[in-house]
């Protein structure tokens, strides 16, 4: 009986095997699986870019390219160059459908510069976009010469937890009374926090905390507070409305 000669085995499994991958290849790039939909998951409300625009920003060639082929780097950097991006979850859903979740700034403050423009703010302190008034339009104004300070002021504002509600309306920085913050109580309660020249960003927090406990004061005992002195070199100061 005839042995087989294992050269012929070797090369008869290797064209097998080649006839595989040449199939699945051919498979994979035929047009049942060129990209034929780009689908925008569900965003929020507010969401600075509606769905049609994140799919022209994408600019996938419809019917053009494999999704095998298809480069998810270069279509997220399209989409993460508009300033309003943050980031991009894309995901291929065989057999012709791409999925794009978009991750968008949250912005916590607008900043306006000394020439008047107006940028947004958010919690990293990065600034982005101009002024849009389709977009969330009830943030805090951050003017001043100190800005980044501002900026700094705002975050750890932002990120107490008061005994108390209430909400930043604007921050100024003026080169006479310093750091001072507009705040309104719940319902319609507004009073302006001076701050004063010496408070710099280290002592951020510990000024936020001293004044904790005034505003808690302040609502409890329905104290009709027009301005709230808290300079770091004088006691907090507490002036009410005239006549009150």
């Amino acid at each position: 009986m005839r042995r087989s000669n294992p050269l012929y085995i070797y090369i008869f499994s290797g064209l097998s095997v080649l006839g595989v991958i040449v199939g699945l290849y051919g498979a994979l790039h035929s047009p049942l699986f060129m990209v034929r939909v780009v689908e925008v998951a569900e965003q929020p409300e507010d969401a600075p870019l509606d769905a049609r625009t994140v799919s022209m920003l994408a600019d996938v060639p419809l019917g053009e390219v494999s999704l095998v082929d298809l480069n998810l780097e270069s279509i997220r950097r399209r989409l993460e160059a508009h300033t309003w991006i943050r980031g991009a979850v894309l995901t291929k859903r065989f057999p012709q459908t791409l999925s794009i979740q978009v991750i968008y700034r949250a912005p916590i403050g607008l900043l306006q510069s000394p020439k008047g423009k107006l940028q947004y703010v958010d919690s990293d302190g990065s600034l982005f976009g101009a002024l849009d008034l389709r977009a969330k339009s009830d943030l805090p104004l951050l003017s001043g010469s100190r800005q980044d300070d501002a900026i700094r002021l705002l975050r750890s504002w932002s990120a107490r937890k008061w005994r108390i509600a209430n909400q930043v309306s604007q921050i100024v920085y003026d080169e006479e009374e310093g750091f001072q913050v507009w705040t309104t109580f719940k319902p319609s309660h507004r009073v302006r926090v001076i701050l004063g020249q010496e408070i710099d960003a280290a002592d951020f927090d510990e000024h936020l905390a001293r004044i904790d406990s005034v505003f808690g004061q302040v609502v409890e005992r329905s104290i009709p507070a027009r301005q709230i002195y808290a300079d770091s070199s004088k006691k907090i100061v507490v002036r009410t409305v005239r006549g009150s």
